[in-house]
């Protein structure tokens, strides 16, 4: 599962330096014409409850002078939630970051990623606060992949036929 660096989760858990930067875009069916958040004005978008996510969306001014009723914000427990919702015609669109999308979209051809970068986050390794060894073995490995190349193949891999991928971010280590 993915594991997106915020400062409330680092008041409970320790954190292996940003390994990925996840970036919050759309998915929607081929054939919707969908291509930016704007054309979904007046429509639906589904997201998983209590998620950042959530809270990005419900504070973007989406409206058209043709549409003025603003984007109307769902949510599920999980996005696979939404997903179904979505091809069941309830939503028009889920809204997460673009490595979760574009793993379903893999999954369902009548599907991709659209949009410009709505928000984005560092995903990072969640280890216990009573671990700082382990947070620094962790670092080591990312540390090693990044040199030797095989974090950014690894990302070219499994999410270069869906989106481009952002590179790994520049690394800061607190300790």
């Amino acid at each position: 599962n993915n594991f997106s660096i915020t400062c409330a989760r680092q008041r409970t858990v320790e954190f292996s330096a940003p390994y990925q930067m996840a970036q919050q875009r759309l998915l929607v069916p081929v054939d919707s014409g969908v291509k930016e958040i704007e054309d979904l004005a007046g429509g639906t978008v589904c997201t998983s409850a209590g998620s950042t996510t959530e809270r990005e969306l419900k504070d973007l001014p989406v409206a058209r002078p043709d549409q003025p009723r603003p984007l109307t914000v769902i949510t599920e427990p999980g996005i696979p939630d939404c997903v179904v919702r979505m091809q069941l015609g309830q939503a028009d669109s889920v809204s997460s970051d673009d490595i979760i999308l574009a793993g379903l979209a893999a999954q369902d051809p009548q599907t991709h990623v659209v949009g410009r970068v709505l928000d984005t986050a560092g995903y990072g390794v969640g280890m216990s606060r009573e671990t700082p060894d382990l947070v620094r073995f962790v670092n080591a490995v990312l540390e090693q992949a990044r040199t030797d190349g095989s974090l950014q193949e690894s990302f070219q891999r499994w999410l270069g036929g869906q989106l481009v991928p952002a590179p790994p971010p520049p690394v800061s280590y607190r300790d």
